[in-house]
């Protein structure tokens, strides 16, 4: 499970707080709170009025239970399973694929956005048809036909991990936004043959990654109910002077307003889904053998998961 914010939104020390516990104060145990390493620091009158500790009650008893995250690309990863693979090694077929892109220390340059660098949209579908739209580039012509101008589905190529932890697509044409002769900071060590690709991936089970030789984005799913899933797009770019200076005010806003219009095109198609999934004369589906492999890669992933 992937559950990502910002990170400087959660380490700004002008907002860090004792912990509360909200499933205390709903039974009644108002204000017991907890440290920063998850530890029970205060009761409350639980001995009584004014009284704030009580003999046979050992507060290293009650300490929250450590789950396992990891903070990569300014995304925080949380994995409830205990038995789940180490971070590092769920995460490096992907780093190992971006290294032809982007070193690790790369990686330390990205910033958010400090405006145009948030959307949320609320999708009437299962999440997993999100990943599924993501993952492919057949829909592009009647999608994306605008997109498909500039870079069309004969320029994409597909991506699919073997360990079956991301699948997606590439394209051949990336091409920069500008404005005047102003064009957002590059990736030191991206290649300059190079320039010209990008590349998109689902990377499971919620989370979709674009990354850019001047930008990165990442656009990940809460799933609201079985039909309802909620969409957060977050925006990067190289170093504080893309992302935050006034220079570059207007070449953010042109690349903002891009991707906002490209994946609100994918609503109609993803609710469309939805519905037909729904029918009770649907059987299944089928696939094109060619164009579908990545999302049939993460329909695997969901199969094989679902039945451990």
């Amino acid at each position: 499970m992937n559950l990502n914010k910002k990170l400087s939104d959660i380490l700004d020390p002008k907002k860090i707080e004792v912990v509360k516990n909200p499933i205390e104060k709903a039974h009644g145990l108002p204000n017991w709170s907890y440290d920063f390493n998850g530890k029970l620091s205060v009761t409350p009158h639980i001995g009584g009025l004014g009284k704030h500790d009580v003999e046979g009650f050992d507060k290293n008893n009650s300490n929250l239970k450590e789950i396992k995250s990891k903070v990569w690309m300014d995304l925080i990863f949380i994995n409830i399973n205990s038995n789940a693979k180490p971070f590092e090694e769920f995460i490096k077929p992907l780093e190992d694929r971006w290294s032809k892109f982007i070193s690790k220390k790369d990686q330390q340059l990205i910033r958010h956005s400090t405006d145009n660098g948030y959307f949320n949209m609320i999708v009437n579908s299962n999440w997993k048809f999100a990943i599924e739209n993501y993952c492919e580039s057949y829909h592009l012509p009647w999608i994306h036909p605008e997109l498909n101008r500039v870079s069309n589905i004969a320029d994409h190529y597909h991506i699919e991990d073997e360990n079956f932890n991301f699948s997606g697509q590439g394209s051949n044409k990336y091409s920069q936004q500008f404005d005047g002769n102003i064009k957002f900071k590059c990736f030191p060590n991206w290649p300059t043959e190079l320039s010209e690709k990008s590349e998109y991936v689902s990377l499971y089970p919620n989370v979709m990654l674009g990354i850019h030789i001047d930008h990165f984005y990442a656009f990940w799913l809460e799933p609201i109910s079985n039909n309802q899933t909620k969409e957060h797009f977050e925006l990067y770019y190289i170093g504080d002077e893309s992302a935050s200076s006034d220079e570059f005010k207007m070449i953010r806003e042109k690349n903002f307003a891009f991707w906002q219009e490209v994946m609100n095109e994918d609503v109609t198609a993803v609710e469309g889904m939805q519905k037909g999934r729904s029918s009770p004369a649907y059987n299944g589906g089928n696939f094109s053998p060619v164009m579908d492999t990545p999302t049939l890669m993460f329909h695997k992933w969901v199969a094989t998961n679902l039945t451990k």
